[in-house]
């Protein structure tokens, strides 16, 4: 193994530590720890009738906004619809988050690795309605449209995120915390009250997919 693989696996660990940090709080204040692990033992989203339609939801919202609260009163709604569907205790709620966690985890994993990874496809070069359909045409089941404006969005700003550090180039720069400066550049723009800020970014990305490819 490389030095360089041996530093994004670290770096995709340390994500994946955070990721089970935060879950464990949110797991004590839905559910008491000791209640969640007696759950646990006996419940498993893998094969149960809700995991399809969880899973499809799940990729829907990830494809919008790469991270999930599970302390969202629309997230809560939909936990305890499926725990009710499947006829699990309220108790559940904390081993449905987990699941929907290790999920988020893995989709940015991949997606990354979509951007970074893949030496057959010229990712810097596509156009921004080629590089959407080519993040999520595969990722999202077919019955879900790939036109979503906050979709198509989060789609421009991966491609603004990636130029700007030119990760395209490097296919990932070593030591770089990928998801951790991207979500500080996603809260700048999502933040940013201009009504034009999605043409002058559109615009912006153009420029230079011309340029590159020029």
């Amino acid at each position: 193994m490389s030095q360089a693989q041996g530093e994004k696996i670290m770096l995709m660990l340390a994500d994946i530590l955070k990721e089970q940090k935060a879950l464990k709080e949110e797991v004590k204040k839905l559910t008491g720890q000791g209640q969640q692990k007696n759950v646990s033992k006996n419940i498993s989203i893998e094969g149960s009738p809700i995991e399809r339609e969880y899973v499809i939801w799940l990729k829907e919202k990830f494809s919008v906004n790469p991270w999930i609260s599970f302390q969202e009163p629309e997230v809560q709604e939909k936990l305890g619809e499926l725990a009710r569907k499947a006829g699990w205790p309220g108790q559940a709620m904390g081993v449905i988050s987990s699941f929907g966690s290790t999920k988020f985890t893995y989709y940015r994993n991949q997606i990354r690795s979509k951007l970074m990874g893949n030496k057959e496809v010229d990712v810097e070069g596509l156009s921004i309605k080629s590089l959407h359909n080519y993040l999520w045409k595969c990722f999202l089941p077919a019955s879900t449209s790939l036109a979503n404006p906050n979709r198509e969005h989060l789609t421009l700003m991966l491609r603004s995120f990636c130029a700007t550090h030119k990760m395209f180039r490097k296919g990932g720069a070593q030591g770089f915390a990928f998801w951790t400066e991207f979500r500080d550049f996603f809260n700048v723009v999502m933040d940013d009250q201009r009504d034009d800020k999605w043409d002058k970014l559109m615009e912006k990305e153009e420029k230079r997919i011309k340029k590159y490819v020029d």
